[in-house]
Order: structure tokens, then C-alpha cells, then sequence
């Protein structure tokens, strides 16, 4: 038999309390600590196990950014291993060990560092918040409060993955448009760069006889070739003054407010933050928490402020005691057909199917409407590509026009 040093908390006060049990396996140990009616939140086996001050610091972290990519690689290996019953510290230095980029073993050292101390997995994991996101975070922390921190991490794998989709949908849509602008920018240096000045040259024609039109294409490429520097300097301020006026709340809003005002943009956005929304109130519901605190989380996935905004009034309407169907109608955050799904949840008990068909219903909305939007994108495309072609045209024709004159 092994020695396991523990960590649980009590039921009733949710007190957190430690000992040693004696067991098989680190399984074995966490049904014993559930016999004795305590949630286990960790369980080390004792030759692991260095046990540190309840005031060290476990702040500093040891990556900045992961990608969404590294998120779920490191999340999905992690919730294989803990669901086969690996211990949290051999999980971690197995992943240290096999894992191909350095950013996802230097996390899976320092995580592992800080639990060897002593730590709990959520502390650890506490200081990456801005690396993970306050969702991640708020629920390791439950999942290792009710001893399922297996099952709470093969939903956030679930819930990488659709952002991982709906950022790929984003980026299809994309795609179409970017190569568009592209090919335009390429015709327009061509044409400044090579084919009117090369017929100009050709032609002999009086730099006085050269139209406007034509003019004003070779003096603006001119002017790019020459003032490059100057030219990437003044994106570079023009990025970063949007930038912080972005940071402005007040513009954030007005930003935000203007989308939804938009049609068929309204649509794409409402829906781009419903999916995220819905999508961790299931996995924070099923996990255990609380209605209210499963809303504020939510709530923390929404990128547009006044979806924000109607969230957390939905949040203080239910602290209120009032019921989240009507929270929901009240704010008008959701269609009325969604609203119906919450009502009927509420009612039989079944509130937690009810937020994963809506989150399904939600996805298939967004589906249709990011095909709607990127169709009302190739008319509008379609017109600035059709007005380029013509002023190339037109000022083909016009050199064309004063080359003739200047033979005559």
C-alpha cells in the first residue's frame, strides 16, 4: 500500500481540509477521500509531495500566449491521462516530456513545480488566466472542487474545439474578400509601375498630354516606392491609435452599438456571441455551478458590450429570485423560440439538456447566417471590383486617346 497526502473540502461547509490515506492507486485514494464524505481537489502520493507555505507565491508564470491550437493539445493530453487515473504530477511531466513545443513544456513545468509545492491544480493554473481566459480558470476551479476535474476539462476540450471551428468559419469567410483586395492592389502597382509608364515611353507621349487619370496612378505608386518607410510608419500609428481608441469604452461601445444596427451584421454578431455564450453555460452548468455564477461566466465570453451588458442584467435579474426565463425575455437577449427551450427547462428539471440544444440550434443559425453574409459580400465585391476594372479602362483609353493626338 502507498501513502496519498490529500487536499478536500467538506460538504456542507466547503471547508478545505488535508490528510494522508492509505491506497493502491491515486483512484483508489480519491473514492476513499469521497467515502469519508470530503471533495477531493488533489491527491499527491507522499514521495511526490513537498508540501509549501500557504502564503508562497504562485504568480509568476512561465509562457505569455498559447494558441488556440496549444490550448487544446494541452488540455485534451491532460484529460486523457487524469480520466485513466494517471496521477496530476506524472500527467504533467509526461506532457513536460512528449510535448513538441516549448511553450506547452515549459507550462507543464512550471504547473507541475508549483502542485509538487503544494499548490491545487486551479491555483496553479490561477496566474494563466490571461493565457487561458476566465472561463478556463472559473472552472477548474469548480471541476477540482467537486472532485471532476476529468470530466470538467474534456468539456473545455468541447468547448476549444468550437471556438477552433468558429474562428475557422471566420476565417473561410474571409478568405474570398482578402484575395479580392489583393488582386486588386496587384493590378493597380502593375499598372502604376509597368504597363502606363512602359506605354508612355513607347509612345513618346508629352508628359503634358498624359491624363490625369493615368497621372495620378504612376505619381501615387511613385510616391509608395519612394516613401515607403514613412508610408509603414504612418499604418504603424494609424494601427496603434485605433488600438487605443478601441481601448476607450466609450468607442468600444459605439462600435458595438453600430454593429448591431447593421443588417444581416447584427445577425452574425449576435449569434458569433450567443454560441460562445450558450456553449459555456453548458459546460458550467453541468459541472455544478450555480446558475448566477454560471451566467457571469458566460458572460466573460462575450466580446460585444452591449450583449455584455444584457447578460449581466439577466445575471442580477436571477440573484433577485426572478426566474431565468423571464430574465431572458425581459432583455430580450435571446429569439423568443430559445426563450420557450429555457422556460420548458426550468420547469421539467431539464435545464441543462435545454442550454446544449440551444447552443446546437444556435450553431446551425450562425451556419446560415455566415453563408447569408458572405453572399451579400460578392455583390459589394463584385461593384469595387467592376469601378477599378473601369478606371483602368478609362484611363487606358484616355493614354490611348493622347498618344494618337500626339502622332497626328
Amino acid at each position: 500500500m502507498k501513502k496519498f497526502y490529500y487536499k478536500a473540502l467538506t460538504k456542507e461547509k466547503m471547508k478545505q481540509v488535508s490528510g494522508y490515506i492509505d491506497a493502491e492507486t491515486p483512484r483508489e485514494a480519491r473514492e476513499k477521500v469521497r467515502q469519508l464524505g470530503l471533495l477531493p481537489t488533489n491527491i499527491y502520493e507522499e514521495e511526490h509531495f513537498t508540501p509549501i507555505k500557504a502564503n508562497d507565491a504562485v504568480s509568476n508564470i512561465a509562457v505569455n500566449r498559447l494558441s488556440l491550437d496549444e490550448k487544446i493539445f494541452f488540455t485534451s493530453e491532460l484529460q486523457v491521462m487524469l480520466s485513466a487515473g494517471i496521477a496530476m504530477l506524472e500527467a504533467l511531466n509526461v506532457i513536460s516530456e512528449h510535448a513538441h513545443k516549448q511553450k506547452i513544456k515549459l507550462l507543464a513545468e512550471d504547473l507541475r513545480s508549483k502542485i509538487s509545492k503544494g499548490a491545487a491544480f486551479s491555483e496553479a493554473i490561477k496566474p494563466y488566466e490571461k493565457v487561458f481566459g476566465e472561463v478556463f480558470t472559473g472552472l477548474c476551479i469548480t471541476g477540482e472542487a467537486s472532485g471532476e476535474l476529468d470530466r470538467t476539462l474534456g468539456r473545455m476540450v468541447e468547448l476549444l474545439k468550437k471556438q477552433s471551428d468558429l474562428k475557422g468559419k471566420i476565417i473561410s469567410m474571409s478568405i474570398y474578400p482578402a484575395c479580392l483586395v489583393m488582386i486588386i492592389i496587384a493590378v493597380f502597382l502593375l499598372c502604376g509601375f509597368y504597363i502606363f509608364p512602359a506605354i508612355i515611353e513607347t509612345a513618346n507621349v508629352a508628359a503634358d498630354d498624359v491624363p490625369f487619370t493615368v497621372t495620378w496612378v504612376i505619381d501615387t505608386c511613385n510616391f509608395l516606392l519612394h516613401n515607403w518607410l514613412l508610408v509603414i510608419v504612418m499604418l504603424g500609428a494609424g494601427i496603434s491609435a485605433l488600438v487605443k481608441m478601441w481601448e476607450q469604452s466609450a468607442v468600444k461601445r459605439f462600435v458595438d452599438k453600430l454593429f448591431l444596427d447593421i443588417p444581416l451584421v447584427a445577425d452574425f454578431v449576435r449569434y458569433v456571441n450567443l454560441s460562445s455564450f450558450f456553449a459555456v453555460m453548458n459546460v458550467a452548468y453541468e459541472a455544478g455551478i450555480p446558475i448566477t455564477s454560471a451566467i457571469e461566466l458566460s458572460a466573460c465570453s462575450i466580446s460585444n458590450s452591449v450583449i455584455r451588458r444584457q447578460a449581466k442584467n439577466i445575471e442580477l435579474m436571477t440573484a433577485n429570485g426572478q426566474f431565468l426565463s423571464h430574465s431572458f425575455s425581459v432583455t430580450e437577449f435571446i429569439p423568443p423560440a430559445f426563450n420557450v427551450m429555457i422556460a420548458t427547462g426550468e420547469k421539467s428539471g431539464r435545464l441543462g439538456i435545454m442550454f446544449r440544444d440551444i447552443a446546437v440550434a444556435i450553431d446551425k443559425k450562425l451556419d446560415m447566417v455566415t453563408d447569408a453574409l458572405a453572399k451579400a459580400f460578392e455583390p459589394a465585391l463584385t461593384v469595387i471590383i467592376g469601378l477599378v476594372v473601369a478606371y483602368i479602362a478609362i484611363a487606358m483609353l484616355q493614354l490611348y486617346g493622347s498618344m494618337f493626338q500626339s502622332l497626328i
